[in-house]
């Protein structure tokens, strides 16, 4: 990283002026500066979201079907694209979404990342349908996520005229070239509904 270069530089040319200057008090390194100087060229993102970058990366068509339910009577079928990469030096885990649909094009953005004071990943989501976009109170407090080196899980709460459902969205049976993925919607106490089932096939990148 430059500025963690630039850090290690600035704090070598203090321990050198020092040197030179044998009759002055050493003037103490900032506790920040300290703390950035231990986090070296070896510092990796966890092992759980490497593995997590490495099963999901690339681009990926999807066929998906949508259940039927009172907003949409029939269901309805559609194909879509969805591309998984790795964000600046492999901290996160960047979704991005593209599905038509009878409501309008979805377009969502999921950020994915590791939090080390939990030790668990953690994520945001922005959607164009939301009315706010990116939905920042439920990354703090509504969604969780699991990853156990085969299948991806993600948990958020919401609420639906005023009741609390359980949205429950899965990444499963993944293989170099292939996924399932699903949405549910559970009611506490209740039913568990399938929302969509969606069958991702690898896209060769342009150029192979």
């Amino acid at each position: 990283m430059k500025f963690a270069g630039l850090v290690f530089a600035l704090i070598a040319f203090s321990h050198l002026s020092v040197a030179q200057q044998p009759d002055k008090e050493s003037a103490p390194v900032p506790e920040h500066l300290e703390n950035l100087a231990k986090q070296d060229a070896k510092s990796q993102s966890p092992v759980e979201l490497q593995s997590l970058i490495k099963a999901l990366s690339g681009r990926w068509s999807l066929n998906v079907k949508f259940e039927s339910n009172p907003e949409m009577p029939n269901g309805f079928a559609t194909s879509g694209e969805e591309t998984w990469r790795p964000g600046p030096g492999g901290y996160e885990l960047l979704e991005e979404e593209h599905v038509p649909a009878p409501s309008g094009d979805v377009f969502l953005l999921g950020i994915i990342w590791w939090d080390g004071k939990t030790k668990s990943l953690r994520g945001m989501e922005c959607n164009n349908q939301l009315p706010y976009t990116c939905d920042l109170k439920g990354a703090l407090t509504d969604i969780t996520m699991s990853w156990d080196g085969k299948q991806f899980s993600i948990n958020e709460w919401e609420t639906h005229d005023g009741k609390k459902t359980l949205w429950h969205e899965v990444w499963s049976d993944i293989t170099p070239a292939s996924y399932i993925q699903t949405g549910d919607v559970e009611v506490p106490g209740g039913a568990t509904t399938r929302f969509f089932t969606a069958k991702a096939t690898k896209m060769k990148d342009e150029g192979q």
